[in-house]
């Protein structure tokens, strides 16, 4: 995949201003390839906006695009306007800062959309503090209309609190999103952007205060108007006070546990039981996944995300190696999807560089099938960017 970096300059010249754009494209893996390159370059004014297009006659690795007109410098430059090109397009510093001021002005929700994504892809290359993602997030989501777009917002958002920021700074954010999420989820006109937010609440809860509207939501003291709570909602909360050990959280297990006595019940109690936050209970779940073949595969692979609960990662790592060493017996015994959930846990559940490096050394030692080594790379390319990210900006 290629990436598309940007240049550019502005000068005044009497009534008219020009604008010289140099783009600039590369392979992200390091190859000399080249991608054929076409595509809109976005002028950014605000809602008063231009746009040019780029279309290189011959393939090369860099090429320019000009405009003269009255309208003014533009505030920002962004590549690839309407999404029609394949590929990385980070906004320069200069274009970053405006996005940031300009962002909520932007009425149209796809271009919204891409300068979201835009800064993400900024975020996942360290080119922009997480934090500062954060803070436009905190500041433009109570205003965000979109449904899917806010989805994708606070997914981004909860996981650059959970992986990227430095505990100290998470402790400052998360009560400032747990509460926008708790008005939101009561608040929000939308039946849709009630549930979106209701999610984001049980995603990004960690305070006692959230913790409580979590234990008032399980109990019927608090409801999400026009909202019912499925059961695999109900459990998902409780796997959350599990996990994040609140002082009721094992009666509030026992409690649900009671109230849904179904096969899938027993299922879920499985799940939210794996985020217990001791290494007795990981020690127990992870001896049964690799020798109690009477578990049903499907509770399992529903657990492996409680037992590498965000939060736990410093009491997962010792099951790292054994995870990995354990990848040829996986591969043998179970089905062809569950591989990839394993990875996903294991590997994703980890945010230090201690963690990198048993992966990478194992790549490195490791006899291994193509098929295997190359999911293990693809998993491992977001603890990768997770070490670089914390590195740079905790």
């Amino acid at each position: 995949m290629p990436q598309v970096d940007v240049r550019w300059t502005c000068e005044k010249q009497g009534s008219l201003s020009a604008t010289h754009v140099v783009l600039a494209q590369h392979d992200v893996l390091g190859t000399d390839g080249l991608w054929p390159m076409a595509t809109k370059v976005m002028l950014g004014r605000g809602e008063n906006y231009q746009v040019l297009r780029a279309d290189p006659k011959t393939l090369t690795r860099q090429f320019s695009v000009g405009s003269s007109d009255g309208l003014g410098c533009p505030t920002f430059i962004f590549a690839n306007y309407e999404d029609e090109a394949y590929g990385r397009f980070l906004l320069d510093p200069v274009s970053s800062k405006a996005v940031t001021r300009e962002l909520g002005g932007i009425k149209d929700v796809f271009e919204r959309t891409l300068l979201w994504g835009s800064l993400w892809d900024s975020v996942r290359e360290a080119a922009m503090d997480p934090h500062e993602y954060i803070d436009l997030a905190l500041r433009l989501l109570p205003e965000e209309k979109d449904e899917a777009l806010a989805q994708s917002i606070i997914g981004r958002t909860i996981t650059a609190l959970h992986r990227y920021v430095s505990p100290a700074v998470r402790a400052q954010l998360v009560p400032k999103m747990e509460t926008l999420a708790a008005d939101q989820m009561v608040h929000s006109s939308a039946q849709d952007m009630r549930i979106t937010w209701f999610r984001a609440l049980r995603g990004v809860a960690e305070t006692e205060s959230a913790r409580g509207h979590l234990k008032d939501m399980l109990s019927g003291k608090l409801t999400v108007p026009g909202v019912e709570l499925r059961p695999l909602d109900r459990w998902n909360m409780v796997a959350s006070l599990v996990a994040l050990n609140d002082p009721e959280a094992k009666a509030i297990l026992d409690a649900e546990e009671k109230r849904d006595p179904s096969g899938d019940g027993k299922k879920y109690a499985y799940m939210a039981a794996a985020a217990r936050p001791d290494a007795a209970t990981k020690s127990q779940y992870f001896d049964e996944y690799l020798h109690n073949t009477a578990r049903p595969e499907d509770w399992v692979e529903q657990s492996l995300g409680s037992f590498n609960w965000w939060n736990q990662s410093a009491l997962t790592l010792p099951f790292l190696a054994r995870a990995l060493d354990a990848l040829p017996q996986v591969k043998r015994e179970r089905k062809i999807f569950f591989m990839l959930a394993w990875l996903n846990a294991f590997i994703g559940g980890q945010q230090t560089a201690e963690a990198q490096k048993q992966v990478h050394d194992y790549l490195s030692k490791a006899e291994l099938d193509r098929d295997l080594k190359l999911k293990i790379l693809e998993v491992v390319d977001e603890l990768d960017r997770t070490v670089k990210i914390r590195g740079k900006y905790r």
